[in-house]
């Protein structure tokens, strides 16, 4: 019994740690006040599940800066292609996004000869 006690007391002390860490993560992050943002969408729409959780989060997160990213091109495409692709769910999301974004360029190898 002290034992479960004592595994309990443990857990409630380690929460403000949890919360902290969050905190700390997001100080260090690429982008602190989109983290922050992020934070408090998960636990406003934490109750929420599958299509609902999709559109509650959609509503609550702020829109990508670019300028932040390591490849601002590359995010512009994707956030136009979300933008393109928006209220389409699985397959079709899937699909769609695969559609709007640019093909990536892949180095064609070149041919061995039996030769050579």
């Amino acid at each position: 019994m002290k034992i479960l006690f004592a595994l309990a007391a443990g857990a409630l002390l380690a929460l403000p740690a949890l919360a902290e860490t969050a905190a700390d993560d997001c100080a260090r992050a690429r982008d602190p006040d989109r983290c922050v943002a992020r934070q408090a969408a998960l636990k406003a729409c934490g109750e929420k599940r599958g299509i609902e959780k999709r559109a509650c989060l959609d509503a609550s997160m702020p829109p990508v800066d670019c300028s932040k990213a390591q490849n601002p091109q590359k995010c512009e495409t994707a956030q136009k292609a979300k933008e393109i692709c928006k209220g389409k769910t699985d397959k079709a999301l899937k699909k769609c996004l695969r559609e709007e974004q640019p093909k990536k360029k892949t180095k064609k190898k070149p041919h061995r000869t039996a030769a050579g």
